[in-house]
C-alpha cells in the first residue's frame, strides 16, 4: 500500500500512471476506445458497447490501486471543459467505488492540466507549450493553438510568434513538452527553441523527465484550486454531425486564442476567456463554459451549437465540410442554389462577396421564430467553415465579441 497520491496522466496518447517507480499503461484497446470516445456517451471496446465515463472510471480505479490518498488526473491543457468533466466524473466514480479496504475514504480527487505538471521545471514565470499530433498548445495566461504544418519550422515561428504576443516585453521561461509517442515531437521541440529568441529560459520535457516531475508531486500539497466536485451527469456530443447547406461534414473543434488566418500573426487577448476543443479538422474559438452539443433536429443543418449559459437564445453554430479545389466563388454559386430552393424570407441578406472580422467570406442571414442567425462562410485549405452567430432577434450585439473572435480564429487543422 503506497501512502502517496497516484498520479495518472490521461492523454493526449495515452493513460498512464507514472509514479511508484515503473510506468504503468492501461490495457491498449481500453485505452485507445476512452480517448477516441471522449466526446461520445457510447464507446465500443471488443464488439461491446459501454458508457465513455465508465470506462475511464475502470481504467482510472485501476491506475490507482494501491494508494491510498487519492489520485492526481493529469490532463491536457487545451481539453475542452466537456473533456475534463468527462473525466472529472469518471475519477469520482472511480474514488467512490474503490473496494481495497486500506483506502483512506476521505482521499481526494484532483483533475490538474498538464501544464500545472510541467511548471514544475522551473519556480520562474512560465509558459508552456504542448506538442500533439495535430496542434500546439501555447499555455500562459491564456491558451492559443497552433496547427502543426507540414514544414516544421514554419510551425515553430508560429509558436514562437504566440510565446512573444503572450509575454510582451516579459522575461519568462518557456518549458516544451515532447511526448515520444507524439510522431516528430522532439523535431519540433528542437525547431521551437531555436525560433525562440526573446531571451527566454527554454526547458524541453521528454517523457522520463515528465516521470521525474509527477513523482516529485504525489507527496506534496496540490495547490491551486479546489478537488474535483462529486460526479455528475454530463452533456457530451454524440455520433456524426452534418454540417453547412446539403453538405456532410466531419465533427467539429473549437480551439482558444487561435492564430490568425495569415498564419504569420496571433490573435489578441481576448477579454472573454476561451477554452480549447479538438475534434476534426477545424479550430474555432469559443468562450469558456459555453455548453456543447449537436444539434440534430429541427430547423435548419444538423451542426455543433455551443449555448451562452445566460441566454439560450445566444450561441455559435459552427459546421465544416471538406471540398478540395473549390473557390469562394463556388461556395457562393452552391450556397445560393440552396438558399433559393428554400421558402421566401428564411434566408436573407445573401452577400456572395462578403466581409467579416476582416476575412473574405459568404455571409447571409438565417430568420427564425425568436432569433436571427448571421452565417459567416469562410474556405481554409479545402475545408469549408460556416460559423452561425445567433441572438435575439434585433440584439446582434448580445453576440457580437464572441462571434468575431470565433469568425477570425476559424481554421483547418490537418
Amino acid at each position: 500500500m503506497n501512502a502517496h497520491r497516484a498520479m495518472i496522466e490521461a492523454g493526449p496518447q495515452a493513460i498512464r500512471r507514472l509514479c511508484c517507480g515503473t510506468e504503468t499503461v492501461a490495457d491498449i484497446e481500453v485505452c485507445a476506445a476512452a480517448l477516441a470516445a471522449i466526446d461520445d456517451p457510447v464507446a465500443l471496446v471488443g464488439d461491446r458497447p459501454v458508457q465513455v465515463w465508465s470506462l475511464w472510471s475502470t481504467t482510472l480505479r485501476r491506475l490507482a490501486e494501491g494508494h491510498r490518498a487519492g489520485m492526481i488526473v493529469v490532463h491536457p491543457s487545451w481539453w475542452s471543459a466537456a473533456r475534463v468533466a468527462v473525466v472529472t466524473r469518471a475519477a469520482r466514480a472511480a474514488g467512490d467505488e474503490a473496494d481495497d479496504t486500506h483506502v483512506d475514504r476521505a482521499a481526494q480527487v484532483w483533475l490538474r492540466p498538464r501544464s500545472w505538471l510541467l511548471r514544475r521545471t522551473t519556480t520562474e514565470a512560465t509558459v508552456v507549450v504542448e506538442i500533439v499530433d495535430r496542434l500546439v498548445a501555447v499555455v500562459g495566461e491564456h491558451r492559443t493553438a497552433v496547427p502543426r504544418r507540414a514544414e516544421p519550422e514554419r510551425t515553430a515561428e508560429e509558436v514562437a510568434a504566440a510565446v512573444d504576443a503572450m509575454t510582451p516585453g516579459i522575461r519568462t521561461a518557456v518549458v516544451i513538452d515532447a511526448p515520444g509517442a507524439v510522431v516528430g515531437a522532439s523535431e519540433l521541440g528542437a525547431s521551437i527553441c531555436a525560433a525562440l529568441v526573446g531571451g527566454q529560459r527554454i526547458a524541453q520535457v521528454n517523457d522520463p523527465r515528465l516521470i521525474g516531475l509527477a513523482r516529485s508531486a504525489t507527496t506534496e500539497p496540490v495547490l491551486g484550486s479546489a478537488p474535483a466536485p462529486p460526479h455528475r451527469s454530463i452533456t457530451r456530443l454524440a455520433g456524426p454531425a452534418v454540417a453547412g447547406i446539403g453538405a456532410t461534414v466531419v465533427a467539429v473543434l473549437m480551439v482558444a486564442g487561435l492564430a490568425r488566418p495569415d498564419r504569420r500573426a496571433v490573435s489578441a487577448v481576448a477579454a472573454t476567456p476561451t477554452t480549447v476543443l479538438v475534434e476534426g479538422y477545424v479550430a474555432v474559438a469559443i468562450p469558456t463554459g459555453w455548453p456543447t452539443q449537436r444539434v440534430i433536429g429541427g430547423p435548419g443543418s444538423m451542426r455543433v451549437q455551443i449555448t451562452s449559459p445566460a441566454d439560450p437564445e445566444v450561441a455559435l453554430h459552427v459546421t465544416q465540410s471538406p471540398v478540395p479545389g473549390e473557390t469562394l466563388a463556388g461556395t457562393a454559386e452552391r450556397l445560393k442554389r440552396a438558399i433559393d430552393a428554400e421558402p421566401a424570407g428564411v434566408f436573407v441578406d445573401f452577400d456572395p462577396s462578403g466581409v467579416s472580422a476582416g476575412r473574405p467570406a459568404v455571409t447571409y442571414r438565417e430568420v427564425r421564430t425568436g432569433h436571427d442567425v448571421r452565417w459567416t462562410v469562410v474556405l481554409d485549405t479545402a475545408v469549408r467553415i460556416s460559423i452561425g452567430c445567433q441572438s435575439r432577434t434585433g440584439a446582434a450585439e448580445a453576440i457580437g465579441e464572441v462571434c468575431e473572435r470565433a469568425v477570425r480564429s476559424a481554421h483547418a487543422v490537418h
